[in-house]
């Protein structure tokens, strides 16, 4: 919450946008059952629903049921020993159907095979698209040059759920 303001405050893109919690526990929520199913795919220890209920709210491992570790180990072993890789699982997840996941997962394999995330501030767009110092270079030359936000990303950055508006100040804070 405080890098948001200071983005706000400093006209800076951190790189930051504000999300609801709504959507915060639906994406966790995507998450707990994609892995779910990975393991169910993979025949590893199975997730039960309770946990990807806990792990869907969790604010930390403490808020999760326990597991069997001596399970999980045996499971990670195995794993090597088969020779499972990360195709294996983008397999798995599309297979259960979490397309956009196993999309997701590959193209982010596929900028790790080309490199080019390790340009120079390169940035990855929603297209896995590569933005940096090569192929986009900074073109700063003193005050009012070089990157600007958009208005369409200023609009996001200074939106913030939880500012309080200054006709409001008085009234959320205790006053009259």
């Amino acid at each position: 919450d405080d890098y948001m303001i200071l983005q706000r405050d400093l006209m800076v893109d951190g790189g930051l946008k504000p999300v609801s919690e709504e959507e915060v526990l639906a994406v966790r929520n995507k998450a707990a059952k994609a892995l779910q199913a990975v393991f169910n795919k993979l025949g590893l220890p199975p997730i039960t629903d309770e946990e990807v209920e806990a792990a869907t709210v969790a604010n930390g491992s403490k808020d999760m049921p326990l597991r069997d570790i001596n399970e999980d180990l045996k499971a990670a072993t195995e794993m090597m020993d088969r020779g499972i890789t990360s195709l294996d699982v983008i397999k798995a997840l599309a297979q259960s159907g979490f397309d956009d996941v196993a999309q997701n997962i590959l193209n982010m394999l596929k900028q790790r095979i080309a490199g080019d995330y390790l340009h120079t501030s390169a940035v990855l767009d929603e297209n896995f698209n590569i933005d940096s110092a090569v192929n986009n270079p900074n073109d700063y030359q003193g005050p009012g040059t070089g990157y600007r936000l958009s208005q369409q990303r200023w609009d996001e950055i200074k939106d913030i759920p939880i500012a309080l508006k200054p006709e409001d100040f008085e009234t959320k804070e205790g006053g009259n």
